[in-house]
C-alpha cells in the first residue's frame, strides 16, 4: 500500500449540541493519504508489509538554535514505526533511524513473523524531534493483525469497531482561518504540549476523525471494540454508562478485556473503566445488557472519559444507540481464550541481566530536556547493548524532585520497541480494583514510583528506541537507542549488566 505524507485540509466539529456538530473549524493538518486519520493496515502472521511511504510536504528548514538532540533538518522529514509489532528493527523493516526528507520516497518491507501475536497494533511517524507535531496533526493509523482469537465463536460473531483516539491541538492561524499544528504553536501565550494547555483549549477527542461518533448497537448485541490512544499526552479512563436523563446520574456498564497492547491475555476481566495512556491498546467486548445480563432498553448510551468531569465539553467520546430487535448473544469462555495467551511467563530463573531507566525532564532551559539516566539523547552515542537470548528485568522509573523547580513532576509512560514486556497492573474491575501481570509495550510510570519490567531479546538483531511517550518529551531527548547483539557482541554499551 502507499502512505502519502502531505498537507490536507479537512474539518473538525467544533460546537457540537445534542452529538450534532454546529460549526467546524477548518484544519490544515500534515496527513497520511489527506484524511484526519491514516487508513487500516491488516495482515496476518507469516505475511510481509509492503508499504511505500511519499513524503510530498514542502521543504520547512528548522529556524537557527533548535537542533539540540540531533533533530532533522525539517519538521516535515519523516519515517515509519510499526509500533508494538515484533518486527526487525534494521533496513527497510521497523527502523525508526531513518529519515525521509520533503520529495523522498521509501519502501519499508516489514516481514510479520509466522508466529506473531493477532492483536491490536499501530503505525505513525517517529522522527526524533518532530513525532509530536506529526503524530498529533494525525499522522497514525491502526494496524491489526488478524489471527487466532478472531477465530473463537463468539468474538467471530462480535461486529469489530476500531477506535484511533487522536487528540489534535490546533490553534487557528491569523492569517489563514486555519487550524494548524506547527512548531511553536501558543495557546493564551502558552506552547500547546504543555500539561494542562489542552483541557485549557476545550478541544474534542477526535474517533478515527469524527468527533462523538454514534455507534449502533441491538439490544442483547455483543461488539469488539479495538482501543488505540494515539494521543501526545492525555491520559484516558474509558467507561461505558447509563445517564438518567433528568438527573444525569450515570450507571456504570462492564467491558470485558480481552487484550492489552495487542497481546491476548487470556481471560475475560469485566473492567468499569479501561485505562489508557498515550499509545496504550485494549481489547474489549461490549454487551448490550445490563449487570444482570438482561437486555438493555432502547435508547442512548455514552463511551466518556471519566478523568473529565461533567461539564467538560470533551467527555462525551461516543454516543452509542441501543435499537431493534433484542438479540441473544454470549461471551466467549475463559477456557476458550486462556490457550490463546501467546507468550509464556517470565520466571526468576529466566533472569540473565539487569537494566535501569529513569525518565526525567528539566524545565530550566529552552526547550526542556528530556533525560533517561540523567542523559539526553545523543544519536551518536553508542546504544546500549542487549543480548540476543537474554532476559532482563528493567527498573523503570519516574523520579519526584519535590523541592527541586528544574524538574517536571511528571510521570512517563515507558515504551520499548520490537520486544514486549511483562509486568503487574492493576484494573479498575466492576467489582473493585484488581492486579493482574499482563503482557505490555508501553506502561504508565506515576511519578516518583519504579515499574519492575520483565522482558526476552528474541530473534532480532539491530539499534531500536526505548522512550517516554508523552511524544514531545521524546522529541526533548527523553529517548535512548538500544542494540541487541549476538553473544560476543557485547562490547561497551550504556547502562545495564548482564551476569553472563
Amino acid at each position: 500500500m502507499k502512505l502519502e505524507v502531505k498537507y490536507a485540509i479537512n474539518k473538525i466539529p467544533s460546537v457540537l449540541v445534542d452529538g450534532k456538530a454546529q460549526n467546524f473549524d477548518s484544519v490544515k493538518l500534515r496527513s497520511y493519504n489527506g484524511s484526519l486519520v491514516g487508513p487500516v493496515i491488516e495482515a496476518r502472521p507469516g505475511d510481509t508489509l509492503n508499504i511505500l511511504l511519499d513524503n510530498q510536504l514542502p521543504v520547512e528548514p528548522r529556524p537557527p538554535g533548535t537542533d539540540p538532540h540531533g533533530m532533522p533538518p525539517s519538521f516535515n522529514t519523516t519515517n515509519l514505526h510499526v509500533h508494538g509489532l515484533h518486527v526487525s528493527p534494521v533496513g527497510n523493516s521497523d527502523n525508526v533511524m531513518i529519515g525521509l526528507v520533503p520529495g523522498q520516497q521509501f519502501h519499508y518491507e516489514i516481514k510479520i513473523p509466522k508466529d506473531h501475536p493477532a492483536g491490536t497494533y499501530w503505525y505513525h511517524s517517529h522522527i526524533h524531534g518532530s513525532t509530536a507535531i506529526q503524530v498529533s496533526s494525525g499522522m497514525a493509523g491502526a494496524l491489526i493483525i488478524r489471527g487466532d482469537i478472531d477465530k473463537v465463536p463468539a468474538i467471530k460473531a462480535a461486529q469489530e469497531k476500531i477506535f484511533v483516539i487522536q487528540q489534535i491541538p490546533y490553534v487557528i492561524n491569523a492569517q489563514t482561518k486555519l487550524g494548524q499544528v506547527e512548531p511553536g504553536d501558543l495557546f493564551e501565550g502558552v506552547p500547546v504540549f504543555v500539561p494542562g494547555i489542552w483541557e485549557r483549549m476545550k478541544r474534542y477527542f477526535t474517533l478515527n476523525g469524527e468527533v462523538q461518533p454514534t455507534i449502533q448497537m441491538k439490544p442483547g448485541e455483543v461488539q469488539r471494540w479495538r482501543f488505540i490512544h494515539a494521543g501526545f499526552r492525555a491520559k484516558l479512563e474509558l467507561k461505558l454508562v447509563r445517564r438518567d436523563p433528568k438527573t444525569g446520574v450515570e450507571e456504570t456498564l462492564p467491558q470485558y478485556l480481552i487484550a492489552l497492547d495487542g497481546i491476548t491475555t487470556g481471560s475475560l476481566d469485566a473492567l468499569a473503566e479501561v485505562e489508557m495512556h498515550p499509545a496504550y491498546r485494549a481489547d474489549v467486548l461490549v454487551r448490550a445488557t445490563d449487570k444482570a445480563g438482561k437486555a438493555l432498553p432502547e435508547g442512548t448510551y455514552w463511551l466518556v472519559d471519566a478523568t473529565q468531569d461533567a461539564k467538560s465539553v470533551s467527555r462525551d467520546l461516543a454516543r452509542i444507540v441501543v435499537k431493534g430487535t433484542a438479540v441473544a448473544m454470549a461471551l466467549p469462555k475463559e477456557k476458550e481464550l486462556a490457550p490463546l495467551a501467546p507468550l509464556a511467563d517470565i520466571q526468576d530463573s529466566e533472569i540473565t541481566g539487569h537494566q535501569k531507566a529513569a525518565f526525567e525532564l528539566r524545565i530550566d532551559s529552552v526547550p526542556p530536556v528530556g533525560l533517561i539516566n540523567g542523559k539526553t539523547f545523543d544519536p551518536n552515542a553508542p546504544p546500549r547493548k542487549l543480548l540476543l537470548g537474554g532476559v532482563d528485568h528493567w527498573e523503570v522509573s519516574s523520579p519526584a524532585h519535590p523541592n527541586d523547580p528544574r524538574f517536571a513532576p511528571e510521570g512517563h509512560p515507558f515504551h520499548i520497541h520490537v520486544n514486549p514486556f511483562q509486568c503487574t497492573i492493576k484494573l479498575k474491575g466492576m467489582d473493585g480494583e484488581k492486579k493482574k501481570r499482563v503482557w505490555k509495550d508501553t506502561i504508565f510510570v506515576e511519578l516518583g514510583e519504579t515499574m519492575h519490567l520483565r522482558t526476552r531479546y528474541e530473534r532480532y538483531i539491530g539499534v531500536f528506541m526505548v522512550h517516554c511517550h508523552i511524544l514531545d518529551h521524546g522529541d526533548f531527548g527523553m529517548m535512548e537507542a538500544m542494540e541487541v547483539v549476538l553473544p560476543g557482541d557485547m562490547g561497551h554499551g550504556g547502562g545495564g549488566h548482564h551476569t553472563h
